[in-house]
């Protein structure tokens, strides 16, 4: 799953918030493309596979779920790779810390914007759905501790534990979500998708379960 993440991080990094005449023009699959913001290059994930990474990693090192042990994995994690793509005053932030303890001691962790929800889908390995719900919340109030974002990033956990554990038809996913998080998760999204972390992850519920290909218009 980490290879697919980093795959659609890298393919969708081109197409973040710019025009929609571009978009149309080239998100045909056919190669990866620079973002015009960032200096990444071509094909390179961004923060969201970063901070992902960090989130599997602490997983797999089995320690406490703690804010600190989480904290500690994202400075270890942005250090040994420093990339734009984040918030530009958060990449600033990452760029002056330089432990956990730091990072705790200054984060101002009000958003409610994706990053949270974005970084959420590996906590969906774990098997007990008590714990996927736990885990997310813990790892979210770190940087989101409001409501739409710690839902968001629940939900965003809850959708890959579903496939993973294979618990319905991705047509119930909505209805699913909405049985152990609130929000309106099963409603489809309609328009542009903004900021706040709910518009992404309702977005991709809606194209989950409308969709049959990759290559959508």
């Amino acid at each position: 799953m980490m290879l697919e993440l980093a795959v659609g991080d890298a393919y969708g990094a081109g197409f973040e918030y710019i025009d929609e005449a571009a978009v149309r023009k080239f998100n045909d699959l056919s190669s990866y493309r620079k973002h015009e913001k960032y200096d990444i290059g071509n094909g390179r994930y961004t923060d969201d596979t970063q901070m992902s990474t960090a989130i599997a990693e602490l997983l797999v090192e089995g320690k406490e779920w703690t804010q600190l042990n989480i904290a500690n994995k994202f400075v270890e994690c942005f250090k040994r790779d420093e990339r734009e793509g984040y918030a530009g005053r958060f990449y600033q932030f990452l760029q002056e810390v330089k432990t956990g303890e730091e990072f705790l001691q200054r984060i101002h962790a009000d958003s409610d914007k994706s990053g949270a929800a974005m970084r959420a889908s590996p906590i969906g390995f774990l098997s007990d759905i008590d714990y996927v719900k736990k885990y997310s919340a813990i790892q979210s109030k770190l940087t989101h501790d409001t409501s739409l974002g710690i839902n968001a990033a629940i939900a965003s956990a809850l959708m890959s534990h579903y496939f993973i554990y294979e618990l319905g038809d991705k047509k119930d996913l909505g209805k699913f979500l909405e049985s152990q998080v609130h929000g309106n998760w099963n409603e489809p999204w309609i328009g542009k998708v903004g900021a706040r972390g709910y518009m992404s992850v309702k977005a991709a519920i809606t194209a989950i379960k409308e969709e049959k290909s990759l290559l959508v218009f």
